[in-house]
């Protein structure tokens, strides 16, 4: 289940403090493609099955027999619904699977919400839907709070999420070749903190790296891609930025960059041939 997006394990991780970079600067023109990665289901995925044996293969199976819905596409339409309520409704419409996210989880990217926050409005709005009876049943209901408490969870997360092999033996080539790699994501903090314990190998590969709760704003707005070029001095026009959402590539081609939206973390190396990349 893809329900880890929802809190942007577009993630986890950022080494540096992204440090403000005045605007008189003028843009370093690389000879190399400058790369920039998003995080999710790109560098780092969910580990599936461990997902499903921490809710239980049993009660996941017993719910989509009985309910005739897969577990995870409920959750998302949960939240959605969840988004239409007042207190709930984003300021910035951030979508997974054309679902639109309540404003505590954008909140919680954005770094102004802890996981713990973002869980007791989860928990709250959850009641209120029992009470418009959203839910098919207790059953769901239940499992609907445990799968939002298990992705709320920054320890629990952080178990279960691992780098994709393919990406990072992309960046080690780019890297050897010559090119700049830089990653730009949404990620509330506290995943960053714990992830960054578990992987610290990974970021090493990174030139520079700027998280969306660090600077309180997030993609698909262009102020964290703008923020990226002015802290490091790129060039807009050198850098081809690799995203997993439609709407986050739209805005990199706005700002003259260009974009790649990834469906298979194994094919990037042939889509980024394709945009004159040499390795």
């Amino acid at each position: 289940m893809k329900i880890f997006q929802c809190i942007g394990i577009s993630f986890l991780l950022i080494l540096t403090q992204s440090i403000s970079a005045k605007k008189t600067t003028t843009p370093h023109t690389s000879q190399k493609n400058i790369i920039v990665f998003d995080l999710t289901n790109i560098v780092i995925k969910e580990n599936q099955i461990g997902f499903a044996k921490k809710i239980g293969y049993g009660t996941l199976a017993s719910y989509a027999i009985t309910h005739w819905k897969n577990p995870g596409h409920r959750c998302l339409d949960m939240l959605h619904e969840i988004s239409n309520h007042e207190s709930q409704k984003p300021h910035i419409t951030l979508t997974l699977q054309k679902r639109t996210l309540p404003r505590c989880l954008v909140e919680l990217q954005e770094g102004k919400k802890t996981c713990a926050q973002a869980k007791e409005e989860i928990m709250q709005a959850i009641t209120l839907l029992d009470e418009q009876h959203f839910f098919g049943s207790v059953k769901e209901k239940e499992l609907m709070k445990d799968i939002m408490s298990l992705v709320l969870d920054p320890q629990t997360v952080t178990a279960m999420i691992e780098p994709v092999k393919s990406t990072l033996q992309l960046i080690q080539k780019l890297k050897a070749t010559g090119h700049p790699v830089y990653c730009c994501a949404n990620a509330p903090e506290e995943l960053y903190a714990t992830a960054q314990q578990k992987f610290p190998d990974v970021i090493e590969h990174f030139d520079g790296i700027v998280i969306s709760s660090h600077i309180k704003t997030i993609k698909p707005g262009d102020e964290i891609l703008k923020h990226l070029i002015e802290t490091h001095k790129l060039n807009p026009a050198d850098c081809i930025v690799i995203e997993d959402q439609e709407e986050a590539a739209t805005t990199a081609k706005k700002l003259g960059m260009q974009a790649i939206v990834c469906d298979k973390p194994s094919h990037l190396a042939s889509k980024l041939k394709k945009c004159g990349v040499k390795m």
